[in-house]
């Protein structure tokens, strides 16, 4: 969400409150009740933006309606598809949340305005406080969205989201309760004017038309949702990935879309986001998921490969159909980003869990190249931002795979890594002989190779691996491996290196690294991804998109034409701002940076 875009909503918050602030106090009609004071302005001009914000909040979750509006929008103005999204989870969200704070901070004057007011009107002989806080209608449908808007705003923290996405799931619709009671909030009338009559602001209408908005849309999405769909297949991957196939002809979607995905057998109710990692032009669709949460722990349970199950050290096929459950989906969703083949060069960037929406952009890539369908795309850099390596299990299936080799050993694919803990330090690894080449199973140690920090920016991301909250259930490998237990090779080791070794401070970590270069041997071919590729700390973008710019100026030189660069991303706050500044500072006359947030 750009700043524009939140200065402009805050801008909106503080006219209403000062609109309706001056409207109770200008107003002669309620002199009598307006001797209480400054809060009686401020609980009022409180209670009219809490209107306009329960009237929209909804808005952003009605995916399908959003999508429908975009598409016209589309084809009204010409805008290409993928530089705005269409229905797109994080954005919509993002709108969502920024709407929920105004409502917290709104809420809290509101309280306490009208805490003062009780207080100010004991004072004044009309009545005692307590009265007024649990003996009128106000008073009390008050405190009940006070608790149930509390309940909703804990269990919407991350850390619950995650982990226990079912209790945010169903507390999170108390907000039908919540719209219900506050388009009723104003029935007892407070606020009278000096005759008696009620002096309300009609708000309840837009809440009312808001909510039956929402309903109409969930609706149509559950009717449109209630087929079920068999999977067709299912395959456990090492580091606890599942992945799902299934066909579904109805469904038409484009690269880096996602979809909403519900197993009846482990709840009815409960729907999920995934990527769709497969490409538009199979004829199968895949998903790719994680087993962090109970949900997703739940369906490695069901297909017989949960946490409790030992590791896998390849991928293997779910054998007993009789496991595969029955599926529904609703979507597609999101901002579809195909229009990378529009670019001379792109940058696909992600943090942490966040690199996994561009999985199925680089598989649409490869069926593109196969069919030398006609695109400007001449190079593509993928960055990956994490904290450490405890990631490589699922991120490392991206590379290694008969689909993609092709593309990455040509140069049309490069590939980037960072790792921005400070946990990660240098020193020997003691090393079987079972992983290292031959030439070097006759030693009883080995050391990795040193990993590259210059022209590195300081500091670190600190949530590149808690980022995205709407992601963290995306998991997207572009493909099962080929042969060999190895997933990905993150160098060929042709020689032990000259310089320090480097290592990680948890197990966990050391021993991801140190799978990626089980099952090589010597002269098995060059390396995707080497010493060269992983890095230790921040990137410098500044430095990155200089670099960029020089070499593609005089690459592209003789082009005659501006030459478009597109910078996709796809994670963590901070590090979006700053790509987001880059790309204005680099862009020139003859290069043209544009910056798309996922």
């Amino acid at each position: 969400m750009s700043t524009t875009a939140k200065v402009l909503l805050s801008a909106a918050h503080a006219t209403i409150f000062y609109y309706g602030f001056q409207l109770q106090r200008n107003d002669k009609e309620l002199s009598d009740i307006n001797t209480i004071g400054f809060s009686i302005y401020c609980s009022r001009g409180a209670a009219l933006c809490l209107a306009f914000d329960m009237a929209l909040i909804m808005l952003p979750m009605c995916r399908k309606l959003l999508s429908y509006v975009s598409r016209i929008f589309f084809a009204l103005f010409h805008i290409g598809q993928g530089t705005l999204s269409e229905g797109n989870n994080s954005n919509t969200a993002t709108y969502h949340k920024l709407l929920a704070y105004h409502i917290l901070f709104f809420l809290t004057v509101h309280v306490l305005g009208h805490c003062v007011n009780f207080y100010r009107l004991e004072q004044l002989g009309k009545g005692s406080a307590m009265s007024y806080h649990f003996g009128t209608w106000a008073g009390v449908t008050g405190y009940w969205m006070l608790l149930i808007l509390g309940i909703m705003f804990v269990t919407a923290h991350k850390k619950i989201r995650k982990r226990h996405f079912e209790v945010f799931w169903y507390t999170h619709h108390l907000a039908l309760v919540c719209m219900g009671m506050f388009a009723f909030h104003g029935y007892g009338c407070f606020v009278k004017t000096n005759e008696g009559q009620c002096r309300g602001y009609g708000s309840w209408r837009y809440i009312v038309l808001a909510s039956v908005i929402y309903l109409v849309e969930r609706a149509i999405r559950a009717l449109e949702s209630r087929p079920s769909i068999p999977l067709s297949l299912a395959i456990a991957h090492p580091g606890g990935a599942i992945e799902l196939n299934f066909k579904d002809p109805s469904l038409h979607y484009r690269p880096g879309q996602h979809l909403y995905l519900n197993i009846p057998q482990l709840s009815k109710l409960e729907w999920h986001p995934f990527t769709i990692t497969s490409s538009p032009i199979e004829s199968t669709i895949s998903l790719h998921i994680r087993q962090d949460g109970d949900w997703t722990m739940q369906l490695g349970q069901l297909l017989g490969h949960g946490p409790e199950t030992p590791r896998l050290e390849q991928a293997q096929a779910v054998r007993d159909r009789s496991l595969l459950p029955e599926i529904r989906i609703d979507g597609p969703y999101g901002g579809p980003k195909e229009d990378v083949l529009n670019f001379d060069h792109v940058v696909l960037v992600g943090t942490g869990n966040g690199i996994t929406t561009f999985s199925g952009i680089l598989r649409h890539i490869w069926f593109r190249h196969q069919e030398t369908q006609s695109s400007r795309l001449k190079t593509l850099d993928l960055y990956w931002v994490s904290r450490d390596a405890n990631k490589l299990d699922w991120f490392q299936s991206l590379f290694l795979m008969e689909k993609t080799m092709e593309l990455f050993r040509t140069g049309l694919i490069r590939i980037h890594i960072y790792f921005t803990s400070t946990s990660t330090r240098r020193k020997p690894i003691i090393k079987r002989g079972s992983m290292m080449s031959r030439s070097k199973s006759q030693d009883s140690s080995y050391s990795l190779p040193l990993l590259r920090t210059e022209g590195l920016a300081s500091g670190r991301y600190s949530e590149d691996d808690e980022d995205g909250e709407e992601h963290d259930d995306l998991l997207s490998p572009l493909d099962r491996p080929i042969g060999s237990s190895s997933l990905i090779s993150l160098t060929s080791i042709q020689s032990p290196p000259s310089h320090s070794p480097i290592t990680f401070s948890g197990g966990a970590a050391e021993d991801a690294y140190t799978r990626s270069l089980e099952g090589m041997e010597q002269g098995e071919g060059d390396a995707i991804i080497g010493p060269d590729n992983i890095h230790l700390g921040r990137p410098n973008f500044t430095l990155e998109f200089d670099n960029m710019r020089a070499k593609w100026t005089q690459s592209d030189a003789s082009s005659g034409r501006q030459v478009k660069v597109g910078v996709f991303y796809c994670g963590s706050p901070g590090l979006g701002r700053t790509l987001g500044r880059e790309c204005q500072r680099v862009s020139t006359s003859k290069m043209k940076f544009s910056f798309v947030e996922e």
